[in-house]
């Protein structure tokens, strides 16, 4: 497997990928092909350098798509924004998702940020305990979101 950063022409394993990911929590997600076509291209347009996409045999198993310079209200500073986080159902739990998120991290201490930050819904339980495991707190919550914060 290897990590490099997403390309437009990524957009429609992103889409598959991405609707694979949220079935079952559905309550925090875009469901039209459109809506997730224009949510790519918003990460794309907001930070295309930290958009990664794990690969192999150059198919796209996922997605981390990293802000650096996100205005956080929570935190009241810029940070490093984990917009997104998601891994082809077969490989979760194999060490893929982990890697993506460190490469977010590392992104994010590159353009100089010393915080990353996310929202996760508050019914999904996996997402929680994998952010967990990998060092990041609860502090706050918004509506049916949790606010996760991590020095990095």
């Amino acid at each position: 497997m290897k990590i490099r950063r997403a390309r437009r022409s990524d957009i429609d394993y992103f889409i598959e990928l991405y609707r694979e990911a949220y079935k079952g929590y559905e309550e925090y997600a875009y469901t039209t092909t459109r809506d997730i076509r224009d949510y790519f291209k918003w990460l794309h347009g907001r930070d295309r350098e930290g958009i990664f996409v794990a690969v192999i045999d150059d198919v796209p198993v996922g997605f981390a798509a990293c802000d650096s310079g996100w205005f956080s209200r929570m935190e009241r500073k810029i940070v490093a924004e984990l917009h997104e986080l998601f891994v082809r159902e077969d490989l979760r739990g194999k060490g893929v998702a982990s890697k993506l998120l460190i490469r977010a991290e590392n992104y994010g201490r590159e353009k100089g940020r010393d915080e990353m930050g996310l929202w996760v819904g508050e019914k999904n339980e996996p997402a929680k305990r994998f952010y967990l495991k990998h060092g990041f707190r609860e502090s706050g919550k918004l509506g049916r979101w949790i606010r996760m914060v991590k020095r990095i």
